[in-house]
């Protein structure tokens, strides 16, 4: 990764994404953490507090957003980006990032 990155326990399941959105550029610092839908099925997703855009957690594909935000409409030609992922692995009580 070149910045930082985020790293969020929902249910069980470890997710590592991108902390800055991949649509708006602004930290996912407040992003909301959605349960999967119909699209992303078990996968959780995260909906950037700021344009709205929403990703599935596990793959980093945008998905359809929950509802509108007020700058969401700024950004719009930014939403088919996906939001960058990278796996975890733990060694020795040390975590790691695997970066492809």
């Amino acid at each position: 990764p070149t910045g930082a990155v985020s790293i969020v326990n929902h249910e069980d399941k470890t997710y590592c994404f991108s902390s800055s959105c991949a649509s708006c550029k602004i930290p996912l610092a407040k992003a909301k953490v959605l349960d999967g839908n119909e699209e992303t099925g078990d996968d959780a997703r995260v909906e950037c507090d700021f344009c709205g855009a929403t990703y599935n957690m596990r793959t980093g594909a945008p998905v359809a957003k929950e509802g509108g935000k007020l700058f969401g409409f700024l950004f719009s030609k930014s939403e088919t980006v996906p939001l960058p992922v990278y796996g975890l692995g733990e060694q020795k009580g040390k975590v790691f990032i695997n970066i492809p």
